[in-house]
């Protein structure tokens, strides 16, 4: 069982989102179990399969995915969310994805049965799950229709407004590969924004 102190973000967290009552967090606390991974090191690997959710009590990780030869980064996760591979979470089926600590991270972590066997003693946990996974699928709704209806300098800007986090912490490659679009190509980017703001 982790720590009361090292329960209290995901106990703010969980609040946002159900009315859990305090026998409801105590057993919650009691399912999960915290986990350190260094910086370079994997919450998941691609062809491994997913069976935890994860709380990022300290850390973000980057999520990508090899195509051929080459690496194709298109998520973040960062402190004060979830992370899992949710189609390989649900499914027990071997993930496509890459979960990589970009700093030394701290995790609280759920198993797949320990919440399966929660969703059956309190409901209010299977509507916690529901209410979690639409999240899920809502970042990634949106993250598709940005990739097909804006521009890179467009979603340069929305990312800039709505995920800063990525622009203060993430390497610029990540980032760039994230728009999908060049490094070089993000650097001219921002020159020219700086350069607009400077007129």
């Amino acid at each position: 069982m982790v720590t009361i102190e090292e329960f209290e973000r995901i106990r703010e967290y969980v609040l946002r989102f159900v009315e859990f009552t305090p026998d409801d967090l105590e057993l919650f606390r009691g399912m999960l179990y915290k986990k350190e991974i260094p910086k370079g090191k994997y919450f998941l690997e691609a062809g491994d399969i997913c069976r935890h959710v994860a709380f990022i009590n300290k850390g973000h990780f980057r999520i990508f995915s090899i195509v051929g030869d080459e690496e194709i980064t298109y998520n973040f996760a960062f402190d004060g969310n979830f992370i899992t591979d949710y189609s390989s979470f649900v499914t027990q089926q071997p993930s496509t994805e890459t979960h990589q600590a970009l700093d030394d991270a701290e995790i609280l972590m759920l198993e797949y049965h320990t919440m399966q066997e929660g969703y059956k003693v309190r409901p209010i946990f299977e509507r916690f799950g529901r209410l979690i996974a639409e999240f899920i699928i809502v970042g990634i709704v949106q993250r598709n229709r940005s990739l097909l209806f804006l521009t890179p300098e467009e979603r340069y800007l929305d990312l800039m407004k709505v995920r800063p986090k990525v622009i203060a912490n993430i390497p610029q490659q990540y980032i760039a590969a994230y728009l999908g679009i060049q490094p070089e190509s993000l650097s001219r980017i921002r020159k020219r924004l700086a350069d607009s703001k400077r007129l």
